[in-house]
Formats: C-alpha cells, sequence, structure tokens
C-alpha cells in the first residue's frame, strides 16, 4: 500500500476506513490513464452508476488544483459536492479529495505499466465518516468493501472498452 501521510491522518475520535485494490487492465498505462485521469470528468459516470455528471469548476485541462462539482444519484436523492485534484501525474497517477459534512473521502489511482499493451491500477481509497454517519461506520464499512469491489471492475470494463483520445 502506498504510504502518504496525508490519507494517513485522522481526526482525533474519527475512524478511516482504507481500502486497496489492484486490477489488471488490458490497455496501455497511457490509454487507461486517458480514461480514469486527463478523461475522468468524461468517464468516470460510465464505471460508477451513482454518478450522474461531473462539471468541471475550474478551466483547463485535468490537473493539480483541478475543482468539479460531482453529481450523484443514490437513495433516491440528488447531492452535489465539489472535489479537487491533489495529484497528478501524467500516465502514472491522479488523486482527489472530496471533502463533506458527513464523510471525508479521498481516492487515489495508480497505473504501473506491465508491457505495452497492459498495466495495473492500483486503487486507494480512504474515508473517515463524521458527525452522525459515525455512528454507521460498521455498515459503511461493510457497504464500502462491496462496492469498491464492484467500481473497480466496473472501471476495468470502461477503460478495456473506451475509444480513446490521444
Amino acid at each position: 500500500m502506498i504510504d502518504y501521510s496525508e490519507m494517513q491522518t485522522a481526526q482525533k475520535g474519527a475512524t478511516l476506513i482504507n481500502q486497496t485494490i489492484a486490477k489488471h487492465v488490458n490497455r496501455s498505462a497511457e490509454d487507461t490513464f486517458n480514461v480514469i485521469g486527463t478523461g475522468i470528468y468524461e468517464y468516470h459516470p460510465k464505471w460508477e452508476k451513482e454518478v450522474v455528471e461531473i462539471r468541471p469548476i475550474t478551466d483547463g485541462p485535468v490537473g493539480v488544483g483541478s475543482r468539479a462539482i460531482m453529481v450523484r444519484r443514490e437513495f433516491m436523492r440528488t447531492t452535489e459536492s465539489e472535489y479537487v485534484i491533489t495529484e497528478f501525474e501524467q500516465d502514472r497517477r491522479i488523486a482527489a479529495h472530496h471533502p463533506d459534512p458527513s464523510m471525508d473521502f479521498r481516492i487515489r489511482f495508480e497505473i504501473t505499466p506491465i508491457d505495452s499493451g497492459s498495466c495495473t491500477v492500483q486503487t486507494d481509497v480512504q474515508a473517515q465518516p463524521k458527525g452522525w454517519m459515525r455512528i454507521l461506520e460498521p455498515v459503511v464499512r461493510l457497504v464500502f468493501r462491496k462496492q469498491g469491489e464492484r467500481l473497480a471492475n466496473s472501471m476495468v470494463e470502461v477503460v478495456e472498452s473506451a475509444t480513446v483520445r490521444t
């Protein structure tokens, strides 16, 4: 697991939920990054059905400091939350932070080339329930694990089937 101190710090008394999933992808690292990195606003809603859309709120290409609004529909309600790109290394890694009143959420995708036509994508996720959500932490932890595997598999399907613009 990648050790990055920003994701390892919890508020006093808060519980961190960590998950790391690594998946083999039958696309080059460059093609994969064009979907989950530079193309994240377009492609993310395709691998996570709860995400209706992602609207960039900063101009220019995706990079460190880019901000967007993620529109989600789950449990029969629609929510919007801002997130910011915290790391961006072309063809290698992208990370985002979603601060929210009920749960602080961080995600990082790390791409490791295997050969010219395949790579491994490691997804590191950290969630920190806050406020009233801390009471539901055991349930959140269980749902989080199941949903993480589903999303990782769906992301691989989207990457492998995408017509990537280079």
